[in-house]
């Protein structure tokens, strides 16, 4: 995705989707990248990130918001 960029991962997914709804409620715009399988949750060999993105102009702004 040209012009986004990412300001949290992590692989427990519900955790990125809790900072999304951080961001949404201060109106920054944002999406969540999950490219995890769903039939391999929880196996050993299942740990990409998950990702949270934002665009470009609004990076610091976001990690301002989740103190990062």
């Amino acid at each position: 995705m040209n012009g986004w960029v990412s300001v949290f991962s992590d692989s427990f997914a519900p955790g990125v989707e809790m900072r999304k709804q951080i961001l949404i409620e201060a109106d920054l715009p944002c999406v969540i990248m999950n490219r995890q399988d769903s039939c391999y949750s929880g196996v050993g060999f299942a740990t990409l990130q998950v990702q949270l993105l934002v665009p470009e102009g609004f990076v610091e702004q976001a990690k301002s918001i989740l103190q990062l």
